[in-house]
């Protein structure tokens, strides 16, 4: 009995030095992993202390510089014919980077698009451990009741060990609301639409108005240069003649004051006829330095009389502008957030679904598969779901309110832009009628000059008024067409497509110049599916807009031979080409 019981002791003794020595290794083990991970987290420390970026260095910026100066020339598409107003839009639509740049833009919504609806699908996360430990994972247990020692240290985890997953998880709710995010970023990719559209009526607007600047200074320059060369000529000359007393003092400066108003107004024409060609350089994406020859063009041709219904226009800008349908869209962007808080209020249901292994060598099953359904509820949302929705609900209605008041500027836009159209037109007249009077004066002017019986300053002056009215004549032509643009996009009518820029050049300057031609033979779209405007105005209803124009000036453009193509936009409204009527009286 006393042998039984020494051995007993001694196998406890035995065991508890054992456990003794196996603490004391463990912890020199913790220790040096202590040391260990304080020296990764100083090395981690001192490494976040080194993110602060250094600024881009000078040297940097201009080899930048350098960089973006050869892509930029590079880039640029010679001029190998005469350029004609399509060629000019077609050219700028197609190689302008601002043009290029709202494409991009277009193109990045495309790919958030495809992005949230990836993000629709179910979770799938294939996950590989490795996990290591200096001594065995061994434990003892108690019981419950008597407190006692049920067992003795035991592990079941091998000290290393390997493990791989493959899990598919759902979540109801995130499907909710990646849903309607999913939605919204299709309004987006609408909304890119629209703004490439307004980049595109900006586009063509200025171009045309550069192209009629630069065929002005084309025809004006070459008799520019020698008069500003006889004018300065004869500045030079009348101040010597001051300063020789060959003519009273009085007497000279006046004609010096004249002959300096002279050089002033030819300088100042001069620099703006050549910053017309810079201009239109810059948009159809050539060097600022190119000679452009352009093609003959009948400037002298008058526009025909037509006549259009300002309601009938207002009704086309309320529908077709681009603003006004990218609000429509932000509008239904604002509806989506709505229904997600409504469904944030729902309670989340997941599914979970696993297969797993194990190189555990203790368990009997190294593989196994789970599946598993949990539900949650979060209760603050019980509070914070109705303020949530109702803040949504706000957020639509500023949409709409803004949309409105968009409205309203729009149809002010359309008004002004026909008023603008109108007296446009009649400038015009003035001009052409001015011009001929000058140059039959000039005509004059000339034959008196060369019988000697007009003064060679008279002769200038006569000279340079005939310039300026020949170049109000032009700038007036190209205010016309100006005009006629500002008319159409101000109501949101394309030239061409947005995708009209993925055609080669040449098929792209036909699209435009057929596009010109409907323009200015005054082609409207037909809206099938607005309703008809009433004929009458109820009593104490607001007063549109249009209905101030009580007289209808007929509306000018130039003729031309072709038929607008209709914006190739996916729209809600059939949209067909008709023909401007002749206003009601």
């Amino acid at each position: 009995m006393k042998n039984t019981t020494g051995s007993r002791l001694g196998v406890a003794r035995s065991k508890a030095s054992r456990v003794t020595v196996q603490h004391r290794e463990a912890a020199v083990s913790v220790g040096r992993i202590g040391l260990t991970g304080a020296t990764l987290l100083s090395a981690m420390l001192l490494a976040a202390c080194a993110v602060k970026p250094e600024p881009i260095s000078q040297a940097e910026h201009l080899k930048r510089a350098q960089d973006d100066y050869k892509t930029l020339y590079s880039t640029y598409v010679p001029l190998t014919e005469p350029l004609t107003l399509s060629d000019a839009i077609a050219r700028a639509l197609k190689y302008n980077y601002d043009a290029q740049l709202a494409k991009t833009e277009e193109t990045l919504q495309d790919r958030q698009l495809d992005l949230a609806m990836a993000q629709m699908l179910p979770r799938l996360a294939a996950n590989a451990g490795y996990s290591w430990r200096n001594n065995d994972n061994a434990a003892q247990s108690i019981d419950e009741f008597t407190r006692a020692r049920s067992l003795d240290y035991s592990f079941s985890e091998s000290p290393s060990h390997a493990t791989a997953s493959l899990e598919l998880s759902w979540n109801l709710l995130d499907f909710g609301v990646s849903y309607y995010q999913a939605k919204q970023q299709g309004y987006r990719t609408y909304v890119a639409v629209e703004r490439r559209r307004k980049v595109i009526d900006g586009l063509v607007k200025s171009t045309q108005e550069a192209y009629w600047k630069a065929v002005a200074a084309d025809r004006l320059l070459p008799r520019l240069r020698p008069l500003l060369v006889d004018a300065q000529h004869m500045l030079d000359a009348g101040r010597q003649a001051s300063r020789e007393n060959l003519v009273p003092p009085l007497q000279g400066l006046d004609y010096q004051q004249n002959m300096l108003s002279v050089v002033g107004q030819l300088k100042h024409m001069q620099t703006d006829l050549n910053t017309a060609t810079v201009q239109l350089a810059s948009l159809i994406n050539v060097p600022g330095d190119t000679p452009i020859q352009f093609a003959p063009m009948d400037l002298d041709m008058l526009p025909p009389n037509s006549a259009v219904d300002p309601r009938k226009l207002e009704e086309i800008g309320l529908a077709m502008r681009p603003e006004l349908r990218e609000e429509a869209y932000q509008e239904k962007i604002d509806q989506q957030d709505v229904y997600k808080e409504i469904i944030k209020m729902l309670p989340g249901v997941g599914i979970l679904g696993s297969l797993n292994y194990d190189t555990n060598r203790y368990l009997f099953n190294p593989n196994w598969a789970q599946l598993g359904v949990n539900a949650s509820f979060n209760l603050m949302s019980l509070i914070e779901g109705p303020k949530a929705i109702a803040a949504a609900k706000t957020s639509v209605q500023v949409s709409h309110q803004r949309r409105l008041a968009l409205s309203v500027a729009v149809l002010t836009q359309v008004n002004l832009s026909y008023q603008d159209y109108l007296a446009s037109a009649q400038e015009l007249d003035i001009a052409k009628q001015i011009n001929d009077v000058e140059q039959k004066i000039r005509v004059a002017s000339a034959n008196a000059s060369q019988a000697q019986e007009e003064p060679e300053a008279d002769r200038v002056r006569r000279e340079l008024a005939s310039m300026v009215s020949e170049f109000t004549y032009d700038r007036s032509i190209a205010q016309v067409h100006t005009a006629l643009t500002n008319l159409y996009t101000s109501v949101g009518v394309d030239l061409v497509p947005p995708n009209a820029d993925t055609d080669d050049l040449p098929t792209l300057s036909r699209r435009v110049k057929a596009a010109i031609a409907g323009w200015e033979a005054g082609k409207l779209p037909e809206l099938a599916m607005l309703t008809p405007a009433p004929a009458t105005t109820p009593a104490g209803a607001a007063v549109p807009v249009a209905a101030a124009l009580t007289e209808e000036t007929p509306v000018t453009a130039a003729p031309m031979k072709a038929t607008a193509a209709a914006p190739a936009i996916a729209q809600t409204t059939s949209i067909a080409t008709a023909q401007i009527a002749p206003a009601a009286k």
